[in-house]
């Protein structure tokens, strides 16, 4: 990799570890105080959905430079990194139902349960905390 390819990976991953930091500081909050906020539901909708498009980007653009391969859907970036070897391909299958938490927060597909968004949170942080990771020891190599 590059060194201008690795400064872009690196600002990635540091925008991808922003948005998670964000979200550690929602997570706290009890879901019966979150469920009478709509205003932190609302940004914790956002959170989730730029940390999942972060990962997503991050993913893309190393299946891109290191592997010249375009993906047509969030969820399939997720399982090519996997399949590939960029990150594991257990984590890759947990990520995958992130891609479709995405699409609903940001097609409105569904009303969105505020209690299922709460538990998402801690879900989204353990794995693309993994993911993060994962991805920072890969460009440390």
């Amino acid at each position: 990799m590059s060194p201008l390819e690795l400064a872009v990976v690196q600002r990635k991953l540091t925008h991808l570890n922003e948005l998670l930091t964000l979200l550690r500081n929602e997570s706290t909050t009890p879901l019966t105080a979150f469920l009478e906020d709509r205003r932190q539901q609302l940004l914790v909708e956002r959170l989730l959905h730029l940390s999942v498009e972060a990962a997503s980007d991050l993913l893309e653009h190393l299946l891109v430079q290191e592997l010249n391969t375009k993906t047509q859907s969030y969820a399939d970036t997720f399982l090519l990194a996997g399949q590939h070897g960029l990150i594991p391909i257990e984590l890759a299958q947990r990520l995958i139902p992130a891609a479709g938490l995405r699409n609903r927060l940001v097609h409105d597909y569904e009303a969105i349960d505020p209690s299922r968004v709460h538990a998402a949170m801690a879900i989204a942080l353990r794995d693309l905390t993994e993911l993060n990771q994962a991805l920072t020891d890969r460009v440390r190599i």
